[in-house]
């Protein structure tokens, strides 16, 4: 087999696959990319058993076969590279799997094994439902709810996104029991029957790199145990969390009476200065009629800071607590340039909201308070 391409076109698509490799694995197999040559094209294969990515690269060749090169190897060397026309040439040895593959540029001669009849299985699955997403849409939804999913082994459900499809909308949610995120959007396919799944944050996570100025299709598989995700020249095909998700409905308040309007970049930028004074990270809220004040201190070490912001304040006055990173994340996920807050007591969850006048989309940030000493 002998094939001519670019070092970028190759760059390019090894870039892709390889983000299915894993960092450790005990199947050789997963350890190396699969290309397949055939009518003028390479096709790049790499997977972890669960996560499974194919990219296409134009290369001139008429020879067809099938080989695997291990993928850091690989990586390596056309990283090394600049681009240039590059020419692969694979030759089998007698009598086994193993081979040999020859690359030659315009400066150099290099070699590295390569391995033949090895790639694992892909299975053949009917995927019935697709869903067209602009490429905006898609990484927006990512944005705004992956920072909430949870890192606990032991609920696997809440370590992957909760999407929901009915009608013509869709509803992203992610939650990890302190604070979660519930962001709809209107799409332009229509769903029968209400459909729920839950993508893992690491498949989401790939897809923020891997699709970014792409039309995307994402489709569902009969079962609901698998997703895939295709743009021109790349799919990522995944199994999806199985988990029941928790009923995040239910701890959504319904009647936050206490109302909130500030400046977002104003007090962003006062939680980030002032939970630099706390031990432990929480900052204390003291808010009536129109001042806010942030509070937070660090007795042991003497050290405190105050600062004090202007607000539109509806309700009695509330003094609350929260893990200021909560705050920053929530805050730095709203993109207009007020929110509005909505409040009940001092254990009761707090709603960030945009304000609807400035964005049509319905984003909701939920941030459970913390117990603070007063």
């Amino acid at each position: 087999m002998k094939f001519t391409t670019s070092i970028k076109k190759l760059q390019d698509a090894a870039s892709k696959v390889i983000l299915a490799v894993p960092s450790k694995s005990l199947d050789a197999r997963f350890d190396n990319i699969h290309l397949v040559l055939e009518d003028g094209s390479l096709i790049l294969y790499a997977t972890d058993g669960e996560l499974s990515i194919t990219a296409k690269c134009e290369v001139s060749s008429s020879d067809r076969g099938t080989f695997g090169i291990r993928a850091r190897t690989l990586q390596d060397f056309l990283r090394s590279m600049y681009d240039t026309s590059v020419t692969f040439e694979i030759e089998r040895q007698t009598g086994g799997d193993q081979g040999t593959v020859s690359i030659a540029t315009d400066k150099g001669r290099y070699r590295m094994p390569c391995l033949f009849g090895d790639r694992p299985e892909s299975h053949q699955r009917n995927f019935d439902l697709s869903i067209g997403l602009k490429p905006s849409e898609l990484q927006d939804v990512i944005h705004k709810t992956l920072f909430a999913c949870s890192v606990d082994g032991m609920r696997p459900a809440m370590m992957g996104v909760l999407f929901e499809f009915e009608s013509s909308a869709m509803t992203a949610v992610a939650t990890d029991g302190h604070r979660l995120v519930r962001c709809r959007k209107v799409t332009t396919t229509e769903v029968a029957e209400k459909q729920k799944i839950v993508v893992p944050s690491r498949v989401l996570s790939i897809i923020q790199r891997l699709l970014q100025n792409e039309e995307v299709q994402m489709s569902i598989d009969s079962e609901g145990r698998n997703i895939r995700f295709q743009a021109e020249n790349v799919e990522l095909e995944s199994a999806l969390i199985v988990e029941p998700y928790p009923n995040y409905e239910a701890v959504i308040p319904v009647e936050n009476e206490k109302k909130l309007v500030v400046e977002r970049l104003l007090v962003l930028d006062s939680v980030k200065r002032v939970g630099k004074f706390s031990s432990i990270g929480d900052i204390k809220l003291v808010i009536a009629g129109s001042s806010m004040k942030i509070m937070a201190e660090n007795s042991s070490e003497g050290e405190s800071a105050q600062e004090e912001l202007p607000c539109t304040f509806t309700g009695e006055e509330i003094t609350i607590g929260f893990n200021s990173r909560f705050i920053e994340a929530a805050l730095a996920h709203i993109e207009t340039d007020e929110v509005n807050i909505e409040l009940s007591s001092p254990t009761t969850a707090v709603i960030f909201k945009q304000k609807r006048e400035e964005i049509a989309e319905d984003l909701i940030i939920l941030v459970m308070p913390v117990r603070i000493n007063n």
